[in-house]
C-alpha cells in the first residue's frame, strides 16, 4: 500500500503542477545533424547502456553510501547530490520501459456541463457553483494564505517557503476531486464536496537539517498564531517510501484547507523525483510488477535522504 502523502500534483498546463528537478546543465555544443535511422538506432543504444551503467555503480553503492554518511550536513548534502545523476537516470530507464499513459483531457461543454474522462463529470449547475468556488479559493489563497505564510517565513532567516509556483490546485484538478466526492458520495453539495479536498492552497517550508526540529515545532505554533486550526501532522522520517512532514489546516474565518508540508533540501528534492512514480503507484492501471519497481525506486531515493537530529520529538496530530 502506498504510503499518505500529498496528492498528486496538477496537469502540467495548471497552477499546482510541479516536475521533477531537470538534470544537470550540460556545456554549449555544435547543433545536431539529423541522424539517419541506422545511426539513430546506435545512439540509442549507447544512450541506453549509459543509464544502464550509471544505474548499476548507484545500486552497488547505495548501501555504502547510506553507510557513511555522517552528522556533518554538507557531508551529507553532498552524498546526495552525487547520488541525484544516478537516482534520474534509473527513473528515466523506468519510464522508457514504461512510457506514461495519456491523462484525460477535462473540457466545458457547450451546455455549461464539465467532463474529465467517462466518468467525472458536473452538470451545468454543478460547473457553475464549483467555477465560482475554485475562483474564491485561488482569491483567498493569494490575498490572505500567502501573505500568512510569508509573515511567517520573515521571522526567521533560517526557513524558507519553497515552491510557490505550485501554490494553488488548478481549477480542473479541483473539478475533478469534487466529481470524485460527488460520485462516491451523491447528497453531497458542491461545496461540501470541496470541502474534503485536503490541498487546494499548498506551502512548503524548507529548513537546514540542523534547524529544522526547531523550525518545524516553532512553525506549527506560528500556523496556530495566524488563525489556522491543525487537522493532521503526519511525521513521516521513519517511513521508507517518503520522507519529510505534511500537515492539514483550516482556516477558521472561512474553512479554507491548506496544506503545509516541512521538508529539507535534500527531502523536499526526493519527493520532486518521486512524484510521477508514487502517481503510477495509485493509478489502478500500473501492474503489479511495475507497482513492485515503483516501490523500490521510492525506497532506494528516501534511503539516501538524512534524517535531521530531533524528528523523533515531532509529534503526530492527532497522536498515535
Amino acid at each position: 500500500m502506498p504510503v499518505d502523502r500529498p496528492d498528486p500534483a496538477d496537469d502540467p498546463e495548471e497552477a499546482g503542477d510541479f516536475r521533477p528537478p531537470d538534470g544537470p546543465e550540460t556545456p554549449d555544443a555544435a547543433p545536431l545533424l539529423p541522424l539517419d535511422p541506422a545511426n539513430r538506432a546506435a545512439v540509442h543504444r549507447a544512450n541506453r547502456a549509459q543509464v544502464e551503467h550509471v544505474y548499476a555503480a548507484h545500486e552497488a553503492n547505495a548501501g555504502d553510501d547510506t553507510r557513511n554518511a555522517t552528522a556533518d550536513p554538507d557531508a551529507n548534502r553532498g552524498s546526495w547530490t552525487e547520488a541525484l545523476p544516478s537516482l534520474r537516470a534509473a527513473w528515466e530507464q523506468h519510464q522508457d520501459r514504461y512510457p506514461e499513459q495519456e491523462r484525460a483531457t477535462p473540457r466545458t461543454h457547450a451546455d455549461g456541463s464539465w467532463s474529465s474522462g467517462e466518468a467525472r463529470r458536473l452538470t451545468p449547475e454543478q460547473n457553475t457553483e464549483a467555477t465560482k468556488a475554485c475562483a474564491d479559493i485561488h482569491d483567498e489563497g493569494e490575498r490572505v494564505a500567502l501573505p500568512a505564510m510569508r509573515q511567517i517565513e520573515a521571522a526567521d532567516p533560517n526557513r524558507r517557503l519553497a515552491g510557490l509556483e505550485h501554490m494553488l490546485k488548478g481549477a480542473d484538478r479541483l473539478k475533478e476531486k469534487i466529481a470524485d466526492a460527488l460520485r462516491a458520495r451523491p447528497g453531497l453539495t458542491v461545496t461540501q464536496a470541496l470541502s474534503i479536498v485536503p490541498d487546494p492552497v499548498r506551502f512548503t517550508f524548507e529548513y537546514s537539517p540542523d534547524r529544522y526540529a526547531d523550525g518545524v515545532l516553532a512553525d506549527v505554533e506560528h500556523l496556530k498564531e495566524i488563525g489556522l486550526e491543525e487537522i493532521k501532522l503526519k511525521n513521516l522520517w521513519s517511513d521508507e517510501q517518503y520522507k519529510g512532514i505534511n500537515s492539514q489546516w483550516r482556516r477558521l474565518e472561512t474553512g479554507l484547507r491548506v496544506e503545509v508540508q516541512f521538508h529539507t533540501p535534500a527531502s523536499l528534492e526526493a519527493k520532486e523525483l518521486t512524484h510521477k512514480a508514487y502517481e503510477r503507484i495509485r493509478s489502478t492501471d500500473t501492474s503489479p510488477t511495475q507497482r513492485n519497481e515503483l516501490e523500490a525506486f521510492q525506497r532506494r531515493v528516501n534511503a539516501l535522504v538524512d534524517t535531521p537530529p530531533g524528528t523523533n520529538e515531532i509529534p503526530d496530530f492527532p497522536e498515535k
